[in-house]
């Protein structure tokens, strides 16, 4: 059976990626990341530490998909009846804040990952049934919440931080080679290791960011900034896709450029799924 590592770039599904090539975990097979177009400079940073130290040290071969992007389909479709939907807010006529139903996580994380293995590991058509395939996931004890049952029955979702994987059918099973780790632990294996920790990993415009980050990344990458400001303003009027009421990333419902960040916010607002794989 494949063994395929979700590679999101953050600490722990990282974590797992060296874990495996240096053999503290079992091999996989590959891993794959799945760009949505827009991460931030110091994640691609990372990511290309990252494949110079894999082709070093003889690592797990790692895939990049990209093929659909996120960024590109907000900044450039948001005025037609496509629509990539985020958690974005919206300001209502009454005064109150809404907030966008989230389809992005599925959409441009978790389909690219599932249709990149059927269609360059396992060569399938669409529609062709995919065997029995391990997807590891980074999460870690203190999120333990955020595993999920697959909803493909050729999926088994692993989780070696938790030492428990499921299928579609919701059936747990402990694995005996698991490392249970919180994140904490995670973080001090990097540095027993001397390796870098990787930065978080996000869409530089996902609105699940608190007033602290928005500023760090105003300040210190003022590029990515820019990106998320051209989104926040691509998605403004949305009608098309059936939103009446003006859209944004905020949760202030003030244009981005606009805001004066609050630097002592540093409550993330919502929760990015599990699902994300970062």
């Amino acid at each position: 059976m494949i063994t395929v590592i979700s590679l999101g770039l953050g600490v722990q599904s990282t974590a797992l990626y060296y874990m495996a090539s240096m053999k503290e975990l079992p091999a996989a097979d590959l891993a794959i990341f799945a760009d949505p177009g827009r991460e931030s400079t110091a994640t691609y940073g990372y990511l290309d530490y990252l494949k110079d130290w894999q082709r070093s040290n003889n690592g797990i071969p790692i895939m990049v998909c990209g093929e659909k992007s996120l960024y590109h389909d907000l900044v450039y479709t948001s005025g037609t009846n496509r629509f990539a939907s985020i958690p974005a807010f919206t300001k209502n006529t009454d005064g109150s804040t809404g907030m966008l139903r989230r389809q992005c996580t599925y959409e441009y994380k978790i389909k690219q990952v599932d249709d990149h293995i059927r269609d360059e590991i396992y060569r399938l058509p669409k529609g062709a049934r995919r065997p029995k395939t391990n997807i590891c996931i980074g999460i870690t004890l203190d999120e333990a919440e955020r595993m999920s049952i697959p909803r493909e029955s050729w999926k088994i979702n692993v989780y070696p931080f938790l030492g428990l994987k499921v299928d579609y059918k919701g059936n747990v099973e402990r694995i005996p080679w698991s490392i249970p780790m919180d994140r904490n632990s995670v973080l001090n294996w990097y540095r027993l290791k001397g390796l870098p920790i990787p930065p978080k990993s996000s869409c530089v415009f996902c609105p699940y960011q608190s007033d602290a980050t928005w500023a760090a990344r105003k300040q210190h990458a003022p590029d990515d900034f820019a990106g998320a400001v051209r989104v926040d303003e691509a998605i403004r009027n949305s009608t098309k896709q059936g939103i009446n009421n003006p859209v944004f990333l905020h949760r202030s419902c003030t244009p981005l450029k606009d805001v004066v960040f609050n630097s002592a916010e540093k409550s993330e607002w919502g929760e990015c799924s599990g699902t994300c794989h970062t």
